[in-house]
């Protein structure tokens, strides 16, 4: 008697029944990033990044007689200043005040202000970082200034203080947002079929963009600046879910592949092309 048919037939009712239920708990579930630490409070720093960004802008103008890292830098920085805007009136973020330090003296930044600079920082550099060094990932010289960079990152971050306050309880796969990304997928893919000639420095542009965010999760994850926290649907309430790292890992993929990845390069396709 042959049970071949019997046994695959198992493996594939096996694989829809935990397909089924991945599907029901990504839809019913509600998944949170949660930021802690000192969050947003030193201007010195964002105003430095944004003068570094501005730099690699002149310096591409420069080089290539290209507009395109200030397109996005001022477009990215007006789009992201807008969704701090909105995550500080909606309470998704609590922002504490931001200082400035000028000749040992801490002062402090209007509130609006503040929002902006962090606007400047999330958006506009991020973005800028991303094209400039995306253009450049097979030049030695500039792949070391780049490491460099994100070794500074990496050393700023480990000697942040570190403690449980919520600054910032987001949840990622609401309706509003999961119709956001997919209509930012939409768009990119719209955008890529009208010109494919922009493939390859896209590609490149997703290559940087993932490789930078991955090590700033990593390491804002293991100083304990992000957490994932998973809220189980039971019938009729929610149960705060006892973390397991496989949930962790599929959020933070989440975060760096869409709401990092394709929102920059949403940009690029919104304000280069």
């Amino acid at each position: 008697m042959n049970d071949g048919p019997r046994i695959e037939g198992v493996i594939i009712f096996l694989i829809n029944n935990i397909y089924m239920e991945q599907l029901y708990n990504i839809i019913n579930n509600k998944y949170y990033i949660i930021r802690t630490g000192d969050f947003a409070t030193n201007g010195n720093k964002k105003i430095l990044y944004s003068l570094f960004a501005l730099v690699l802008c002149i310096d591409d103008y420069y080089t290539n007689h290209s507009y395109d890292c200030f397109s996005i830098m001022i477009g990215s920085s007006c789009v992201w200043s807008i969704i701090e805007l909105f995550l500080y009136l909606s309470n998704t973020r609590n922002i504490k005040p931001m200082y400035i330090l000028f000749s040992e003296k801490q002062i402090h930044i209007p509130k609006y202000l503040g929002i902006c600079l962090q606007g400047i920082q999330e958006g506009g550099v991020v973005s800028t970082f991303g094209l400039y060094f995306g253009d450049r990932i097979f030049n030695y010289n500039y792949l070391l200034v780049y490491h460099l960079f994100l070794f500074y990152m990496v050393v700023n971050m480990s000697y942040k203080q570190t403690n449980n306050k919520i600054l910032s309880k987001r949840q990622i796969n609401t309706k509003s947002s999961l119709l956001l990304m997919s209509s930012c997928v939409v768009y990119n893919g719209v955008s890529l079929y009208k010109y494919p000639e922009h493939f390859y420095r896209e590609a490149r542009l997703c290559a940087s963009m993932i490789y930078i965010s991955s090590i700033w999760t990593i390491v804002s994850y293991y100083k304990g600046f992000r957490k994932v926290e998973v809220h189980e649907y039971e019938k009729p309430i929610y149960i705060v879910k006892k973390n397991i790292n496989l949930d962790t890992f599929y959020v933070f993929c989440y975060d760096i592949l869409f709401e990092i990845c394709i929102a920059y390069l949403t940009f690029y396709n919104l304000f280069v092309l």
